[in-house]
């Protein structure tokens, strides 16, 4: 693939990056003021040519005024944003050299607006990737941003599953799983594990379950199972509740497993499957206890990992596609004790969500996504 780089206009950043190609003899000649010596920077992005100037210009911006800074030396960087270097910096700029080109950096003030928003822009440039050459700078942007050491809230990572979801590329946010040496997008929370999962039981929900797009689904599932395995995606505090142990997480697994069973004439492998993960649903969920409450109570309160359940239309749109995976199971296992246990977590499971659905409709008359979901799935 081309690794054209898109810089954008420079010039037209207010002055605070310039790029000219010159020789690294011409660089030496500079006065030493804030010249840096060669660095090989081994992390910076080289973003291709999207469908649009727009985007292309956004992310040359992010690139110019965000990720190429990031490689200067602790006290340049300072320099940066000092005002009392305006002046200097701007007769006698910072240079690094980056793969054969210099850029040249003068004073950036962020109160004027030169230094951009980095979690405002990243999801900007998402929500503007349409095309498949724009996605190819997914991986780049993530890792530009990832090595720049930007401190960004987990939320913020959230919010990418959530946009690349709403966009049907649920499984370039699993690749940036997997890349996450690269990336830094570690699946480590219930909320973008969540999040995942259920956007890739909706593409075969969306595919009014065909064999081979549940298929490919509980595949991908299974991938996420994997990597939340992994030391790297391990959290930095010890949950209560390991995501791999969570029945929120493996309801996802038996949901796609059971439709297999029961609309595709699975073979035997399948079917034992199924009832792997429905055994461990019943042995992970205590009797009586909601979804909800699976987790101690204080990760639900404002500012805890699980407090995103607690929003009506976000829960309903999650846990729907796992309550009628359930109820489906209850159908579909040939062991009459186990379809017992499942159908008493679907009574508890069920009723959640409808008390859910009332609050939802009692702020959102339309229903928002949650009932968008919710009549895929038994309105159909």
């Amino acid at each position: 693939m081309s690794r054209k780089s898109v810089l954008g206009a420079f010039c037209a950043h207010n002055g605070a990056l310039e790029a000219a190609s010159r020789s690294i003899a011409r660089a030496g000649q500079q006065r030493t003021f804030s010249s840096t010596p060669q660095r090989k920077a081994k992390h910076v992005p080289i973003f291709t040519k999207t469908s649009s100037p727009e985007l292309d210009d956004l992310l040359g911006s992010i690139r110019n005024k965000i990720i190429l800074p990031s490689f200067l030396p602790q006290e340049q960087r300072k320099k940066l944003f000092r005002q009392r270097y305006e002046k200097k910096l701007e007769s006698d700029p910072i240079i690094i050299e980056v793969d054969g080109e210099i850029f040249k950096f003068r004073h950036m003030d962020p109160q004027k607006g030169n230094m951009p928003n980095t979690r405002k822009s990243v999801i900007q440039a998402i929500q503007a990737f349409s095309k498949d050459e724009d996605f190819a700078n997914l991986v780049p942007l993530l890792e530009g941003i990832y090595h720049a050491k930007r401190k960004l809230p987990e939320d913020f990572y959230a919010k990418i599953a959530r946009e690349l979801g709403k966009k049907g590329r649920v499984y370039d946010v699993i690749e940036c799983a997997r890349m996450i040496k690269r990336t830094g997008y570690k699946l480590d929370t219930s909320e973008k594990v969540n999040t995942v999962l259920a956007d890739v039981q909706m593409k075969a929900i969306d595919a009014g379950w065909s064999k081979g797009q549940t298929e490919q689904s509980l595949r991908w599932t299974e991938m996420v199972l994997d990597i939340i395995e992994e030391e790297e995606h391990q959290p930095r505090v010890k949950a209560d509740l390991p995501l791999n142990r969570d029945p929120q997480v493996l309801l996802a697994p038996l949901h796609l497993a059971t439709v297999l069973v029961a609309k595709h004439e699975a073979d035997e492998q399948m079917v034992a499957k199924m009832n792997k993960y429905a055994r461990e649903v019943v042995r992970l969920w205590p009797e009586g206890t909601k979804l909800r409450e699976l987790h101690v109570a204080e990760s639900y309160v404002e500012g805890g990992p699980m407090h995103y359940l607690m929003e009506p239309n976000k829960f309903v749109s999650l846990a729907a596609p796992l309550l009628f995976g359930l109820e489906m199971a209850v159908d579909t296992v040939k062991d009459a004790q186990l379809a017992d246990e499942l159908r008493s977590k679907c009574a508890v499971l069920g009723g959640e969500i409808q008390t859910a659905r009332q609050e939802n409709k009692a702020v959102r008359p339309e229903g928002g996504r949650a009932e968008g979901v919710w009549a895929k799935l038994y309105s159909a």
